[in-house]
């Protein structure tokens, strides 16, 4: 899932199936009761130059996405994303069907205000549906809660927003892709040298994933 802790530091990087394993083995040993896993659709609305792996950390303006976990839509997340800065509000399904078909007048009946702001970024900026997102997520927390690593893998995207809400469709339009695998590293002050040691270790060919 995603991670609410307020960390000053993300990092993100492209990862082999060879990574991968090695990295699951090292870190579920090294935090055997701080472990988690989810299957995530996310559907981003800020504009990117490559569609094919955005991220979602360094900007200057607000980004904003969608999240839902384990294919069940019945309320999803609304992340704000600026700079190093995540606040989030909770959407129910109804509202981002609504949201999907057009209508905006709600994320100002809320009173919330990250709903606000994403309102505003609608109408004046005129953000769009961008890219929607499905993958399966298994997150580590280490370190008392002050570092935090997530493995995604099976990343597959389209650009068939309308298909949010059904996962069913969403995995009929993203059939036959191979999906990238990702590494993302959040922390606050540094990363423990035994961490920093096991990533070099078990993942010396990463590559960072540059903003788009």
């Amino acid at each position: 899932m995603l991670t609410t802790q307020s960390y000053q530091h993300h990092m993100q990087y492209l990862i082999t199936h060879n990574d991968y394993s090695a990295l699951r083995s090292r870190l579920a040993a090294a935090a055997p009761d701080a472990t988690g896993s989810a299957c995530i659709h996310t559907l981003l609305f800020n504009a990117y130059r490559s569609a094919a792996l955005p991220s979602l950390d360094g900007q200057d303006e607000p980004l904003f996405a969608l999240h839902y976990y384990d294919n069940d839509p019945t309320y999803l997340l609304l992340e704000k994303r600026l700079n190093d800065t995540r606040t989030t509000a909770m959407v129910a399904e109804a509202e981002c069907r609504a949201l999907l078909a057009g209508e905006t007048g709600w994320l100002l009946d809320r009173r919330n205000p990250v709903l606000r702001e994403f309102h505003d970024s609608l109408t004046e900026q005129m953000l769009l549906p961008r890219v929607l997102l499905t993958y399966q997520r298994e997150f580590y927390s280490l370190d008392s809660l002050d570092l935090w690593i997530a493995l995604d893998t099976d990343i597959r995207t389209t650009l068939q927003h309308m298909d949010f809400l059904d996962p069913e469709t969403l995995a009929r339009d993203t059939a036959g892709q191979e999906g990238q695998l990702r590494m993302e590293v959040s922390y606050s002050h540094t990363i423990p040298d035994y961490v920093l040691a096991l990533l070099v270790e078990t993942a010396p060919k990463r590559k960072p994933l540059l903003n788009a």
